[in-house]
């Protein structure tokens, strides 16, 4: 992340909203990584890591958000692309929603 500086520009189009969720970044061929999504906005999100992955700037990809309320766990999938890649994650753009679902989780 940039330091605040009065020179610094914004890149974003749309305010982001400083929330956290787990999601996981899904590539083409099946590989995936968790993370934690963090300053969403209309346009995108970003999507910290404890670990690199092989995801490069430019690459398609899916990004799947876990909410979880008791027993039920809902799956959100968002076709997006990797703009920025950094030590400590992931910029991506969100493309188009591609499913939600829920799940009934016993235990």
């Amino acid at each position: 992340m940039q330091p605040f500086h009065p020179a610094f520009k914004e890149r974003r189009d749309a305010p982001r909203f400083r929330s956290s969720l787990r999601a996981y970044l899904v590539s083409p061929d099946g590989r995936f990584l968790r993370g934690v999504a963090k300053n969403f906005s209309r346009s995108g999100v970003f999507l910290r890591t404890p670990l690199p992955a092989e995801a490069t700037v430019g690459d398609p990809a899916t990004i799947v958000f876990t909410l979880e309320n008791g027993n039920i766990v809902r799956l959100l999938r968002y076709a997006v692309i990797v703009r920025r890649e950094c030590h400590q994650g992931y910029g991506l753009e969100f493309g188009r929603s591609l499913w939600s679902t829920a799940i009934l989780r016993h235990g």
